[in-house]
């Protein structure tokens, strides 16, 4: 779920005035004079575009790629972004509802058909009163139901469904640029300045506070729209979830040295993130209990994963049920250019993690349903060979 993403997005954009949003910038507007006063008291100079860390500043010995590569070349890095897994458990929540609308309005359009166009109830029964109040009813709840979901609730599903697959950054070493690949409701694909680049890594955090961190970076946007301040910040939050800060720092030595010191200077990452969706690495996933807010379960906990497994079944259904509803995006052909990648593998590759995995899922799932009701496998063959 793109929370985070939708947050940072939020904050560049123009609310109603009164609103819940305009308040929030308001807040942070008068936070951010505040600390500039205070320091400015403490003869400390405050400085808006002053970055936390330098580009060509080692910050450690080890590099480690933190499993979250998707693409290594001697040009350009794809890197995953922390909230790409977060996902699966809005999606279940809202097909349980369709699950009940649906049904609902075939019900009433059902029933209203058969009045309209018969004069009489669909099982055949002459038409009362109390049959016509009730049918008022049921559709003066049916309505409203239906408009609070398709006008509030489905926005919210937008974070993690009928939506990118997964959120890119892209290190080109040979532009010196990080591309952002993004829909347009989270501020769409950016292209920043590497030796611009802002990464949040303090040099005085506990080890221990980096559990389950990520990479924060940060940009000056091009714009914002926000009138209660005229800096705008854009940025993205990569990497899975860190084991500790020192872990965190040996993730940005990687993806460092690959822009400064070439891709020969970056080890070939130990595995590469897969693209292809699969219900079982998707209930993996979940079990990892990977949650913002700094704790990775990982291993340690394998009994309370076992305790919990038919949570994950379900929450992993929802999360792969995400990501068929959702689909694969590819960077502009300028960046693609830029980036020296091949247009026919380009197509190739968007055609086949688009199509492929619904037709494997489809093929699946009548499997399962051929099994269960011993049908033969092999019917919709001869229906279409003839």
């Amino acid at each position: 779920m793109y929370f985070l993403e939708w947050s940072l997005a939020m904050g560049r954009r123009k609310h109603k005035p009164g609103s819940w949003f305009d308040d929030i910038q308001k807040d942070i507007a008068e936070e951010n004079k505040d600390d500039a006063k205070k320091m400015r008291a403490r003869g400390v100079h405050y400085d808006p575009d002053a970055r936390e860390i330098d580009v060509k500043e080692s910050r450690s010995e080890l590099l480690d790629d933190n499993g979250s590569i998707y693409r290594k070349t001697d040009k350009y890095l794809d890197v995953c972004t922390y909230n790409d897994d977060k996902r699966g458990l809005l999606t279940f929540i809202f097909l349980v509802l369709m699950y009940g609308l649906v049904p609902w309005w075939s019900a009433n359009v059902n029933q209203w058909w058969s009045i309209i166009n018969m004069g009489v109830a669909p099982n055949g029964d002459a038409l009362d009163v109390g049959y016509i109040v009730l049918l008022l009813v049921n559709i003066g709840f049916l309505l409203p139901v239906t408009y609070v979901f398709f006008r509030y609730l489905i926005g919210i599903w937008h974070l993690e469904a009928f939506t990118f697959r997964r959120l890119v950054v892209r290190f080109n070493r040979q532009t010196r640029k990080v591309y952002l690949l993004r829909p347009g409701f989270l501020g769409g694909v950016k292209a920043y300045d590497w030796d611009m680049i802002d990464v949040g890594l303090p040099k005085d955090m506990p080890n221990h506070q980096g559990i389950g961190g990520m990479l924060v970076l940060a940009a000056r946007a091009e714009s914002t729209d926000n009138p209660h301040s005229p800096l705008g910040v854009d940025g993205a939050f990569i990497g899975l979830p860190s084991r500790d800060y020192q872990h965190l720092l040996s993730f940005w030595e990687y993806i460092r040295r690959f822009m400064e010191d070439g891709a020969d200077a970056a080890p070939a990452p130990k595995r590469l993130r897969s693209k292809w969706p699969n219900p079982l690495s998707s209930m993996w996933t979940v079990s990892r209990l990977s949650l913002p807010g700094g704790f990775d379960l990982g291993r340690s906990f394998l009994w309370l994963r076992l305790a919990l497994t038919p949570v994950f079944v379900i929450w992993g259904l929802g999360h792969y049920a995400s990501l068929l509803l959702s689909y694969e995006g590819r960077f502009p052909k300028t960046i693609r250019q830029a980036s020296g990648e091949s247009e026919l593998r380009s197509w190739l590759e968007l055609l086949a993690y688009n199509l492929l995995p619904l037709l494997y899922t489809a093929v699946g799932l009548w499997l399962y349903y051929a099994w269960r009701h011993g049908l033969d496998w092999r019917l919709p063959l001869r229906y279409w060979v003839g």
